[in-house]
C-alpha cells in the first residue's frame, strides 16, 4: 500500500496515468465537455417538466350525511407524455416504473451529486482543513493566574 501511494506521488507515474486516462477518454470519444453538459443536465433539471400536479375536485360516489354526493380535493398528479419531454428533460430521468396500484412513478437522476461533481471538477470545494491554532507544550506549568486567563476568561 505505501508503495502505491509513493508511485501516485511521482510526478511521472502521475504524467503516465494522466495519459492512459487521456487515451482511453479519446477511444470512447468522450470529452470533459460532453460529461460536464450531462452533468448539468442533471444538475438543474426541474421535475415540473416530466410531470404536473394540481389538486382536482372530484365527486365521491358515497354519500354525506344529507344525502347528497361528496365533493373532495384530490391531489393529481399526471405525467407528461414522452414525445412531449424535450431531450434535456429526459436526460434527467433515472427511471420509470408501475407502482403496485398501477400509478406511474418517474424518478429523476440525483441533483445534488451532479452539483457536486460539477462543484468539484470546478474547484469550487476544497477538501483540506486549515487549522489556524497554535499549541505548545512549555517547560514550565502555568501559574494558577495563567491558567485562569487562558481557560476562565476575565
Amino acid at each position: 500500500m505505501k508503495l502505491g501511494l509513493k508511485c501516485l506521488g511521482n510526478v511521472r507515474v502521475q504524467a503516465r496515468i494522466a495519459e492512459i486516462m487521456r487515451a482511453g477518454a479519446e477511444r470512447a470519444e468522450v470529452t470533459v465537455e460532453q460529461v460536464l453538459r450531462e452533468l448539468k443536465l442533471i444538475g438543474f433539471s426541474d421535475i415540473r417538466k416530466v410531470v404536473s400536479w394540481r389538486n382536482e375536485l372530484v365527486t365521491r360516489t358515497e354519500k354525506g350525511k344529507d344525502g347528497e354526493p361528496v365533493m373532495v380535493l384530490m391531489p393529481r398528479v399526471t405525467n407528461l407524455d414522452a414525445d412531449k419531454i424535450s431531450d434535456e428533460a429526459t436526460a434527467a430521468v433515472a427511471e420509470v416504473s408501475r407502482t403496485v396500484n398501477g400509478a406511474l412513478r418517474v424518478k429523476l437522476h440525483d441533483k445534488h451529486a451532479a452539483l457536486v461533481s460539477i462543484g468539484r471538477y470546478l474547484g469550487m470545494f476544497d477538501a483540506k482543513v486549515k487549522v489556524d491554532a497554535v499549541y505548545g507544550i512549555s517547560e514550565e506549568p502555568m501559574s494558577a493566574e495563567e491558567w485562569k486567563k487562558q481557560f476562565a476568561g476575565n
